[in-house]
C-alpha cells in the first residue's frame, strides 16, 4: 500500500510584508495543506517588518514611519480586499470591512521653494472610475497615458486664467493623444505620432508662457495656478515623450536603469523650473534615494525604475491615496496574521535568524538555518498569542506579552528590545537560550523562503555571499539607508495650529506631504486615529502629526556587542527632531510657534507647551513639565537595525536584484521589496509582488500574468534567471 505524500515543509524567514504575502499566496487555494506545511519564523513578538506598529503609553499608535497605499498598488489593494472579506468580522465590529479600513483621498500638499522660502502648493487629484480591487485592466504605458490625459484635462478645467491660445493647444493635444494612444500601437515608440504632437505643443506653450504678459493682461492674478498646471503638464509630457523615444513598450524599463533619473528627464527636454519643482521632487523624496541617507546630497535614482514607478502612480485607481483607518499593525498586519492563522499557517515568534548554512557536499542547497531562540513559552501546545485588544481592535503591544513566557518577568525587568540586533539578550542566566537552535533540511524544512530585508543579508548569508558572485554583487551594489520618525500629539487642532488650506472631510482630505523641509521631509496629520487611543478626559490631544525621513549614515555599523548603540542613535534622532521643530514648524503651522502665544517669541520654532504630556508633574502646585522637556513624552525612533533599513535603487543597481526563483540554491526562494519585481522601488506594493513571485517560484501559482505590472519584456542582462518551467521539469535556479 502506497503511503500518502507528505506536505512539503516551507520555512518562511521573516514576518514582514514579503513573508506574509508569500504565506498568503501559497495558502490561497483550496487543498493547499495537502501540498504545503508553512511556518513563518519571526524575530521578537510582532509581525510587519518596516510596517510594524504597536501600542505605547495611552494606547497610542506608534509606527516606524508614515504608511499608506498609493492608488497604483495594483497587487496590495486587491490582496487586502480579499483579506478583509475572508476575515469576515461581525457587522458593527471595528474595521469590519475593507471600505472601513482603507480611506480613499485625493488631496496632497506639496511645498514649493520660491523667493527664499517654502510656499504651499495644494493638489487635488481627480477621482476616476477605475476599480482599485480589480486592476486587471492595467495596460502599462497605455493606461498611464490615458490616465494622464484625464488628469490634465481635469486640472485645466479647474485652473483659472489659462490663456485661450494655451487652452486650445492643450485641448488639441489631449484629443489627438487620446485617439492616437487608442488607435496606434505604442510599440511604434519614437515613430509614434504622439512624439511629434507633444514636441509641437510643448514649443507653442513655451513660447506663449515667455511672452504671456504682452498679450494676456491680468494673467498674473492667476499666475500660480497657470504655472503649476504647466509644470505638471511639462513633467507628464516629458515622461510620455521619453517613454516613447526610448520605446519602453518593446525594450522594457530595465535598459534605462544605468542612467540617473534627473539626467533622463533632462535628456528628454524637461524645463529647468519643472525639474526643481515639487512635481518632480515628490517621487524623489518619498522614495528615500539620497546617497547614504544624506538629504544634503542630490538623489541618485535608476531612471527606468522611477519612470515606471511614476507612470504607474499616474494610473491610480479610484483615488490617488488610500489612508489606513488605524495603525499599520491594526489595519494591515493583524488582519493578515488572523487570516493566515485560521488557514493553518504556523507562526514561531522569538526566533532570531543567525545564519543560513549551505550543504557542504553539493554547495547548491541550504542544509540548515541557525537561530537564537529568544524565549520559551509556558504553554507550548497553545503557542504564543501576540495580539491585545484596544477598543475592540486587535493590536500589537509595544513589548512582548511577558506573562506567556517562561523568562518573561526577567525580560520585563531588563526591558530588553528583542527586535534589536544590539540587544544583549539572552543573558547568561538562561543558558538554554544561548544554545543555537538548528532547523535542518528534511526534518524541519524542505524549502526556505528568505524574506528578511536586504540590510541583514551580510550578517546572515555569509556562506552564500562567499559561494555565489551574484550574492556578492547584490550586497555590494544595492545600498540601504537608515530612516528616522517622530510623532507629536498636540492640544490644538489642525486649524488652531495655523494650517491654512481648508480640507473637505466629506472627501477624506488629510494633510500629507513629501516635499517639506528635510530631513524628515514627509509629514501627515492623522487626528482620526486618536479615537483608537486612550487619553485622560482632561488631557486629550486634538492633533496627531507624523514626520518621517532619512538619517545620514556614513560611519561603519558597530559590532552587535556595542549594546549602547541603539540608545545613542535614539538620542541622535531626538536631538535632530527638536532642532527641526525649533527651526521649521512655523512655515506649515504658524500658530504652533512660540510667537503665536508670546509677541516676543520665536516665529519659527514650536511652542513645546502645545505637546500633550500625561506624565506625573510632581508636587501639587508645581509648574509641571514645561518647554522642550515635554518632547520627552512624544514618540521618536531611529530605524537602524539591518532589518529596518530602506533599500534604495541608484543607477546601475537593478541589474543586481535577484528574482524570487534566482537565488542560485535549489531550495531557497527570495521575497521582499529588494528582489526583482519589475517595480524595483521599496514599497508595500513591491513586497506584495515579491510574495506572489515567491509563491509562483515554489508552487506555480499565482500565474505570472496575475502579478499586475510584472514585466513581459525579458531582463536585458545575461545574468537574469528566467522563470521556472512547471509541469515538465524541476524549477530552474542558477548558481554563480
Amino acid at each position: 500500500m502506497t503511503s500518502a505524500k507528505k506536505p512539503q515543509k516551507v520555512a518562511i524567514l521573516g514576518g514582514g510584508m514579503g513573508g506574509l504575502a508569500t504565506a498568503y499566496n501559497l495558502s490561497n487555494r483550496p487543498g493547499w495543506r495537502d501540498d504545503y506545511d508553512i511556518t513563518v519564523y519571526q524575530l521578537g513578538w510582532r509581525l510587519g517588518g518596516k510596517c510594524a506598529s504597536s501600542r505605547g503609553e495611552n494606547a497610542r499608535i506608534e509606527e516606524h514611519g508614515i504608511h499608506g497605499f498609493v492608488g497604483s498598488y495594483f497587487n496590495a489593494i486587491p490582496m487586502m480586499h480579499e483579506v478583509y472579506a475572508e476575515l469576515n468580522r461581525p457587522a458593527g465590529a471595528p474595521l469590519a470591512t475593507f471600505d472601513q479600513a482603507f480611506i480613499p483621498s485625493n488631496f496632497a500638499m506639496m511645498w514649493e521653494y520660491e523667493n527664499g522660502g517654502l510656499k504651499p502648493w495644494p493638489t487635488r487629484f481627480p477621482e476616476n472610475s477605475h476599480s482599485a480591487i480589480d486592476p486587471s485592466g492595467y495596460k502599462g504605458l497605455e493606461s498611464s497615458i490615458t490616465s494622464i490625459i484625464f488628469e490634465v484635462q481635469s486640472m485645466l478645467d479647474a485652473a483659472k486664467g489659462v490663456p485661450k491660445i494655451v487652452e486650445l493647444a492643450i485641448d488639441a493635444l489631449l484629443g489627438k493623444a487620446a485617439d492616437q494612444c487608442r488607435e496606434i500601437p505604442l510599440s511604434e515608440g519614437p515613430n509614434h505620432p504622439l512624439v511629434g504632437e507633444i514636441k509641437t505643443a510643448r514649443a507653442l506653450i513655451t513660447g506663449v508662457v515667455k511672452t504671456i504678459d504682452k498679450f494676456a493682461p491680468g494673467i498674473l492674478e492667476h499666475w500660480d495656478d497657470l504655472r503649476h498646471a504647466l509644470m505638471t503638464l511639462d513633467f507628464y509630457s516629458t515622461m510620455i515623450l521619453g517613454a516613447l523615444e526610448d520605446n519602453v513598450v518593446v525594450n522594457g524599463y530595465d535598459g534605462l536603469d544605468d542612467e540617473n533619473w534627473s539626467d533622463w528627464l533632462i535628456r528628454h527636454g524637461i524645463d529647468a523650473a519643472t525639474l526643481k519643482s515639487p512635481v518632480v521632487m515628490i517621487t524623489v523624496n518619498i522614495c528615500y534615494q539620497s546617497p547614504n541617507g544624506d538629504t544634503s546630497r542630490a538623489a541618485r535614482m535608476a531612471a527606468g525604475a522611477f519612470l515606471d514607478w511614476t507612470l504607474r502612480t499616474c494610473a491610480y485607481c479610484e483615488a490617488f491615496l488610500w489612508s489606513f483607518a488605524a495603525g499599520s499593525g491594526e489595519t494591515v498586519v493583524a488582519p493578515m496574521y488572523e487570516v493566515l492563522k485560521r488557514r493553518g499557517v504556523k507562526f514561531e515568534f522569538f526566533h532570531k535568524v543567525d545564519a543560513l548554512h549551505i550543504d557542504p557536499r553539493d554547495r547548491r542547497s541550504i542544509e540548515s538555518v541557525e537561530f537564537t531562540l529568544q524565549a520559551t513559552l509556558k504553554d507550548p501546545a497553545r503557542g504564543y498569542d501576540p495580539l491585545i485588544e484596544v477598543k475592540g481592535l486587535p493590536s500589537w503591544p509595544h513589548r512582548p506579552l511577558y506573562e506567556q513566557l517562561v523568562e518573561g518577568e526577567y525580560m520585563r525587568a531588563l526591558r530588553q528590545d528583542l527586535e534589536s540586533y544590539w540587544c544583549p539578550w539572552p543573558s547568561a542566566e538562561f543558558p538554554h537560550l544561548r544554545q543555537p537552535r538548528m532547523l535542518r533540511r528534511g526534518a524541519d524544512f524542505d524549502e526556505v523562503v528568505f524574506a528578511i530585508s536586504l540590510g541583514a543579508v551580510p550578517f546572515l548569508c555569509d556562506e552564500l555571499i562567499q559561494e555565489s558572485p551574484r550574492w556578492a554583487d547584490m550586497v555590494a551594489n544595492i545600498p540601504s539607508v537608515q530612516t528616522q520618525a517622530m510623532q507629536l500629539w498636540l492640544s490644538k487642532d489642525l486649524y488652531e495650529l495655523g494650517w491654512a488650506e481648508k480640507l473637505d472631510p466629506a472627501k477624506n482630505e488629510v494633510p500629507i506631504t513629501g516635499t517639506y523641509f528635510c530631513p524628515p521631509n514627509g509629514n501627515a496629520e492623522f487626528h482620526d486615529l486618536l479615537k483608537w487611543e486612550e487619553w485622560p478626559a482632561d488631557n486629550r490631544p486634538r492633533a496627531l502629526w507624523y514626520f518621517c525621513g532619512l538619517m545620514p549614515d556614513y560611519e561603519p555599523m558597530p559590532p552587535f556587542s556595542d549594546h549602547e548603540y541603539p540608545a545613542r542613535q535614539a538620542e541622535r534622532v531626538k536631538a535632530q527632531c527638536i532642532q527641526y521643530l525649533q527651526a521649521s514648524i512655523g512655515t506649515m503651522l504658524p500658530k504652533a510657534t512660540v510667537r503665536a502665544n508670546n509677541p516676543i517669541g520665536d516665529p519659527m520654532g514650536l511652542d513645546f507647551d502645545l505637546l500633550v504630556d500625561t506624565r506625573e508633574v510632581g508636587a501639587p502646585g508645581s509648574p509641571g513639565i514645561r518647554g522642550v522637556q515635554r518632547f520627552d513624552s512624544q514618540f521618536w525612533r531611529a530605524n537602524i537595525d539591518p532589518t529596518e533599513r530602506y533599500v534604495t535603487t541608484p543607477p546601475g543597481s537593478v541589474k543586481h536584484r535577484m528574482e524570487a526563483w534566482g537565488s542560485g540554491f535549489d531550495n531557497l526562494t527570495l521575497a521582499g521589496d529588494w528582489i526583482y519585481t519589475g517595480l524595483n522601488v521599496g514599497s508595500f506594493e513591491g513586497a506584495t509582488m515579491s510574495g506572489k513571485l515567491a509563491s509562483h517560484a515554489i508552487a506555480g501559482y499565482p500565474a505570472l500574468g496575475a502579478v499586475i505590472g510584472y514585466p513581459t519584456v525579458p531582463r536585458p542582462q545575461a545574468t537574469a534567471c528566467p522563470p521556472p518551467a512547471f509541469g515538465s521539469s524541476p524549477r530552474l535556479k542558477l548558481v554563480g
